[in-house]
């Protein structure tokens, strides 16, 4: 006759079996509380600030997030001064355009950048708006040759900010700038490098020029090689004496001058105040140019203000109100 079990072995072996199902059941319950965080609660919002790396509306231009950077000091000017740095690479060539002037569906306003290639958190956050602005690069600048390709890329006009000599002996124009005591020689070797600087360029205005832009003899010396390379001109009128948009226009290069400067003082509400000029003007001439620069304040009310704009006027590349007279 088989002996039965003491008592106190089949307590010990229900109390094993009472914890084995306690520490499944909280393991279980800890399990089922993960799957309720991941599945079930609400993903939190993108920060304000990182909403402008979204995807525009529509996809035609991929997403760009600057890398955080001290904004540059600089107090705007007609001509201002920017740091001296050792030459990029020279690239392949000019990306040579001819201009061709879409039809015209109302008044058209073209915004040009200038003095792009230096700081590089304000550049790449100007090439990610949504809107077909236009740019052009100094050809001394550290990040030209990769903001200019990218700018390409992009489908943006791309210009090279060709520095040329103040009327104020103590500016430097930066690399590469051309001076009317230059030999003709001297002046074509030095364009046809800066030229060569900026990648995928299909026309070219004037970085200072105060004047040299107020010399015939030294202006048709640079128009004559950039009518031969089949590139367009924008004169950015730094003096009222300027020769080079008549000059230009009697050489048959398809070219414009500028109407506004939006940000010689950079504030927000003078800002807003030079836009609302370009659309009047706009509407008055049929077009106008106006030309930024890289600033903070210059970035934010664009992105804040185009959209408005857009509905007064057609945003157009710089190149479509380029033209020759008949």
């Amino acid at each position: 006759m088989a002996k039965r079990r003491p008592k106190i072995f089949r307590k010990t072996r229900n109390k094993q079996r009472f914890k084995g199902l306690f520490w499944g059941t909280i393991a279980a319950g800890i399990i089922a509380g993960l799957l309720f965080f991941i599945y079930f609660l609400p993903t939190p919002p993108i920060p304000r600030h990182y909403e402008h790396a979204r995807p525009p509306l529509g996809g035609s231009t991929p997403p760009v997030t600057p890398p955080p950077v001290q904004p540059v000091p600089v107090k705007p000017s007609s001509q201002p001064v920017h740091p001296l740095a050792p030459p990029v690479k020279p690239s392949a060539g000019i990306k040579k355009v001819t201009p061709q002037p879409l039809k015209k569906a109302g008044p058209e306003v073209a915004i040009l950048i200038d003095d792009m290639g230096y700081n590089q958190r304000l550049d790449t956050k100007l090439l990610a708006i949504d809107a077909p602005l236009s740019f052009a690069f100094l050809p001394g600048a550290p990040n030209t040759e990769k903001l200019a390709a990218k700018a390409a890329r992009l489908g943006r006009d791309v210009l090279v900010h060709l520095p040329l000599e103040p009327l104020n002996a103590d500016i430097n124009p930066g690399p590469g700038a051309l001076r009317i005591n230059m030999t003709k020689e001297a002046i074509l070797s030095v364009l046809k490098k800066d030229l060569g600087l900026v990648p995928d360029a299909c026309g070219v205005n004037n970085h200072m020029g105060s004047k040299f832009t107020a010399d015939k003899k030294a202006m048709s010396i640079v128009l004559g090689e950039i009518k031969r390379r089949g590139l367009f001109f924008v004169d950015s009128v730094t003096t009222n004496k300027s020769v080079a948009y008549a000059l230009a226009q009697e050489m048959g290069i398809p070219s414009a001058a500028r109407s506004v400067f939006l940000d010689d003082d950079h504030s927000p509400s003078d800002i807003k105040k030079e836009l609302r000029h370009l659309v009047l003007l706009a509407k008055r001439n049929g077009s106008a140019i106006a030309i930024g620069h890289p600033f903070p304040d210059t970035e934010k009310v664009l992105r804040d203000e185009l959209p408005s704009l857009r509905k007064e006027v057609l945003l157009v590349p710089v190149h479509t109100l380029t033209h020759v007279r008949r």
